[in-house]
């Protein structure tokens, strides 16, 4: 929250790099926690919320600011819970959202630390005295995540280098499932903005959570 904010704002001043914050109430009119109240399925987890509007609300900043590039901070363990939540819950189409965009698009996403380990980045933090958040989402226990996490981590404890290699099968299997489920690109009937089918993810889930 509040804390998080403090420290992103505090390191950018000393890079000397513009902060801006974008926020889900002006953006979509709610905020998360708004969200997480008007649902009345709990199926929905506060992490389908949360990534549905982040996406689109990283998609705004960038725009504004006529970025060409996101760079998001996903390290490696991060890529892999992702894909297995994505595998467990039968989501093919975010399994292929996970494919390295090697395209000409006017807007990339890349993952610079997506072959770190999470240990490793805390570790380099710490040895160089950077700051950052040490409190945990209060939201993270909602989903499956946390079990997938400490799966893995029990696998790579036990199994020295399984995460690297698991990571090079995400990323041939991300792949293959972006390539058999192309779709033409179109435009959202409801806000104007980008996707597959005839209204956007974020326009579904704010009809979802107000109208239930």
């Amino acid at each position: 929250g509040s804390h998080a904010l403090k420290i992103v704002e505090n390191f950018c001043a000393q890079l000397n790099i513009q902060h801006k914050v974008f926020s889900y109430k002006k953006l979509f009119d709610l905020t998360l926690e708004e969200s997480l109240e008007l649902r009345k399925d709990q199926k929905l987890s506060s992490c389908s919320i949360c990534g549905t509007f982040r996406r689109r609300a990283l998609d705004h900043a960038a725009k504004s600011i006529n970025a060409d590039v996101i760079a998001t901070g996903h390290n490696l363990d991060d890529v892999l819970q992702t894909f297995l939540i994505n595998t467990l819950s039968g989501d093919t189409t975010k399994i292929g959202w996970m494919d390295p965009d090697t395209s000409s698009n006017k807007l990339r996403k890349i993952k610079p630390l997506s072959e770190i380990y999470e240990s490793e980045i805390v570790f380099y933090a710490f040895t160089n005295n950077l700051p950052f958040q040490t409190e945990p989402c209060p939201h993270m226990d909602e989903g499956i995540r946390t079990e997938i996490r400490e799966f893995l981590n029990s696998l790579e404890s036990n199994h020295s280098g399984i995460k690297n290699n698991m990571y090079n099968s995400v990323l041939k299997i991300s792949q293959s499932v972006k390539n058999s489920n192309h779709k033409e690109k179109r435009n959202c009937s409801v806000c104007g903005n980008e996707c597959s089918g005839n209204v956007c993810s974020v326009c579904k889930m704010i009809t979802r959570l107000t109208n239930e």
